[in-house]
């Protein structure tokens, strides 16, 4: 198989070595199925003798090698399971085997057992050799796939999917699911595990990405192994450019993750008095907080003194509560009214305008004059308009008054 000539554009259906590529995939699948069937079987036959294992152990050709070696054999302490299972599982396994309800089986069942179990890893050799013989031209028939993903699992994802255009059909979230085993993690913690991945798990960049980060590699791979094959499937790259350029895109985005994120940039305080105050100031702002600023009644009702109940509008604590209003002694309900300055101004301006009098000397003038602030006060109107009579007003402002000549000199 010399066969390197490969245009852009061709199709791969009528290559012939992608034909066999397809045979040599399809002929995998069969060896499984086959697989699949001895092991039900064997698992059948064994049942007597070890009903819990097959719960123990799912993996058909591990099943096939414990029942192999354990045989007959009830002791379980007799027999080495090093390097058939993992040493967790070992452990259940004999634990298990000193409960179980099995019994010996016949020598014939046996021998048919052992010799299912036999054929069962012969069959799974001879899969791993067409794997092999699948592996080795995958440069030539998926080379986007196989510069991503590696030769070894690029052959293994396109013998579980069926070929290179059953692959390319395939969405990134089942491609992620290839391979996957149902793991018997024997009552341990599924905390470390990796679920819902399958052959992927097996690439470079898979095992060199921190383990909180492996999902998401996963996922990744994933995604850009479908572009790939997708690629591949019409001969879009032969040189593999793409799928090296998808994996450096991979590489960057890892290492994107595993950034720390930005330090907080410490942000420094103005310049003090750069500019001007946003607060305006002046007599019609202190009059407007004079105005609408918080009363000493309200003060007394916000505040509650330490140790002594608040009295409250419906009593018992129901209600509104008056705080301190009223605990000066009496029990009652105590305000001091006290005048602000604003109202003080605005008497005094008041009192100083003269509301009761115009000044005027007729017969209806009243010598009592009404003001807001003090109710009905006495005034003088002879007073005030002998107030008026002097100084300036007198002359310049007086009825009788003419205008003043000066002589030149």
């Amino acid at each position: 198989m010399g066969s390197d000539v490969s245009t852009q554009g061709v199709d791969l259906e009528d290559d012939p070595e992608y034909q066999l590529i397809v045979d040599c995939n399809a002929l995998s699948v069969d060896i499984e199925n086959e697989i699949v069937i001895i092991h039900n079987f064997i698992r059948d036959k064994y049942r007597l003798k070890f009903p819990e294992l097959e719960s123990l152990v799912h993996h058909p050709i591990d099943y096939a090698r414990v029942v192999k070696k354990i045989g007959n054999e009830m002791d379980l302490t007799l027999v080495d399971l090093e390097g058939l299972l993992p040493s967790a599982i070992i452990m259940v396994v004999s634990v298990t085997a000193s409960t179980t309800t099995g019994k010996p089986l016949p020598e014939e069942v046996l021998s048919k057992t052992v010799e299912a179990c036999d054929r069962a890893l012969d069959l799974d050799s001879a899969k791993k050799k067409v794997l092999d013989f699948v592996e080795s031209r995958m440069g030539y028939i998926a080379p986007n796939l196989s510069a991503i993903v590696g030769s070894a699992v690029a052959a293994k994802l396109m013998g579980t999917a069926g070929g290179l255009a059953s692959l390319a059909k395939m969405p990134a979230c089942n491609v992620q699911l290839l391979g996957a085993k149902k793991k018997n993690l024997a009552g341990f913690s599924t905390a470390t595990s990796q679920f819902r991945v399958g052959y992927l798990e097996q690439t470079e960049i898979f095992q060199t990405t921190p383990p909180s980060l492996r999902m998401r590699a996963c996922r990744l791979l994933a995604a850009k192994s479908t572009l790939a094959a997708r690629v591949d499937s019409i001969r879009g790259d032969p040189s593999g450019n793409t799928g090296r350029a998808f994996k450096d895109e991979i590489h960057k985005k890892i290492e994107k993750w595993q950034e720390p994120p930005p330090a907080k940039q410490p942000k420094p305080l103005p310049v003090p008095d750069s500019e001007p105050k946003k607060k305006r100031g002046g007599r019609r702002l202190r009059k407007m907080k004079e105005r609408y600023a918080i009363t000493d009644m309200r003060k007394l009702a916000n505040r509650m003194q330490f140790g002594v109940p608040e009295e409250s509008s419906l009593g018992d604590g129901l209600g509104e509560g008056y705080g301190m209003l009223g605990q000066a002694g009496s029990g009652k309900l105590r305000v001091s009214v006290g005048q602000s300055k604003l109202a003080a101004k605005v008497a005094k301006r008041f009192k100083e305008k003269n509301y009761g009098s115009s000044g005027a000397t007729s017969g209806l003038t009243s010598s009592l004059a009404f003001t807001p602030v003090q109710g009905i006060e006495l005034s003088n109107p002879q007073a005030h308009a002998h107030q008026l009579g002097s100084g300036t007003q007198s002359t310049y402002f007086s009825e009788t008054g003419t205008f003043s000549r000066i002589k030149k000199t």
